[in-house]
């Protein structure tokens, strides 16, 4: 099912130009064909942006500007959005010159390896990656599970696309970490989750249950490992009983003290969707893709093509999309790849001129995730 993503994408996009045109089936087929190369096109314009304003080849990194916090170098969070979208275009049609630049992301996120984790008891951990590149080259940082899921995820991609073992070995180390920040004081508020930050008193989110989650059923589909299986359930259910809505939208995070934030932000639904789509298809219990359709439907319609939309930002919106496209390869819905068009077209009409950079003010984040916004509208084959 995996391999047929991008034509999925397509076949739907194909009847929503029919439908929407009064098209002949032919005419919707030629519209469709335009539209996948209008994005393949803006992909890889927007990739070129980004590798030409803002990545530093002699470091394998990318730039922290305009202002950044992690240093001369951007922040992990930024910088897996970049590979995601490397990745993404590599995945889309004629992508298969930027496999070397896949391998240059592995380079780029060794600076930011972190083997001696520890939690905040003083444990050792298995490694992870921190939020900022060590000394000589950046300050260090703190280190938080979602980027840490982010890393993991984007792993399995690049493993499924180049079958290079290197990476789902990297990939299981990073769930490892992730599992070792499962909350196990049951005097908190809605005992359990996987922290945010792996320090004392960290809040619980949804991102990082959600994205841990994903990771281990990605792992047990390639490694047979039941126990992410086992696990991947556990934290699902936890995130459902302790930051899910009525309407199937998910809060932003619960406190140690028990209070819930209940900002609805898209990456939030996104990753749910995509870890009850995988639940799915792991156990084949309908619950969960019944869960994940309720989530996409309340998300569409709670974000919709304008305002609200627009100001969650490409960051996490390429999340968001990427799992809607998922869910559409299960239980297709053209409003999925509608809002995804809606949003492409919007950002695309604010690059910056003499650039092409999006979203400018935020760095890495305005641009990178733009570039898998656009090669999944192409046909790049999604993942969580």
């Amino acid at each position: 099912m995996r391999a047929l993503g991008g034509a999925g994408v397509v076949c739907f996009a194909i009847a929503v130009a029919a439908t929407t045109a009064g098209a002949a089936p032919s005419a919707g087929r030629a519209q469709a064909s335009s539209a996948s190369s209008t994005s393949q096109q803006q992909a890889v314009a927007t990739y070129n942006a980004l590798q030409q304003k803002l990545y530093v080849a002699r470091q394998s990194l990318y730039s922290g500007s305009p202002s950044n916090s992690c240093g001369t170098y951007s922040c992990l969070w930024p910088f897996t959005n970049a590979v995601a979208g490397t990745v993404y275009v590599y995945g889309a049609p004629n992508g298969a010159g930027y496999l070397s630049d896949i391998a240059a992301r592995q380079t780029g996120l060794g600076h930011y390896a972190d083997p001696s984790e520890v939690s905040p008891s003083g444990s050792a951990q298995p490694s992870a990656y921190q939020s900022a590149v060590p000394p000589p080259l950046g300050p260090s940082g703190a280190t938080y599970y979602d980027d840490n899921g982010w890393v993991g995820l984007n792993l399995v991609h690049a493993y499924l696309l180049t079958s290079n073992r290197t990476y789902l070995t990297l990939a299981q180390n990073e769930l490892n970490f992730i599992i070792s920040g499962w909350d196990t004081n049951d005097s908190d508020g809605c005992p359990g989750g996987v922290f945010w930050e792996d320090v004392a008193g960290s809040e619980r989110n949804t991102t990082a249950n959600g994205a841990g989650a994903a990771l281990a059923l990605e792992l047990d589909r390639l490694t047979g490992n039941t126990s992410d299986l086992t696990w991947a359930t556990s934290v699902y259910q936890w995130v459902v009983h302790c930051l899910g809505t009525t309407s199937g939208l998910y809060n932003d995070h619960v406190n140690p003290n028990g209070s819930v934030n209940t900002t609805i932000w898209s990456y939030n639904q996104g990753v749910m969707v995509g870890a009850g789509v995988l639940l799915y298809q792991v156990t084949g219990n309908t619950a969960y893709l019944e869960q994940a359709q309720q989530t996409a439907t309340a998300a569409v319609s709670y974000f919709g093509t304008g305002t609200a939309l627009v100001n969650q930002g490409p960051a996490f919106n390429a999340i968001y999309f990427r799992n809607l496209f998922l869910l559409n390869q299960v239980a297709p819905n053209a409003a999925y790849a509608s809002e995804a068009q809606s949003f492409a077209t919007t950002m695309w009409a604010q690059r910056q001129a003499g650039t092409g950079l999006i979203d400018p003010q935020y760095g890495v984040n305005g641009t990178a995730p733009m570039v898998e916004i656009y090669a999944l509208l192409a046909g790049s084959s999604p993942t969580p």
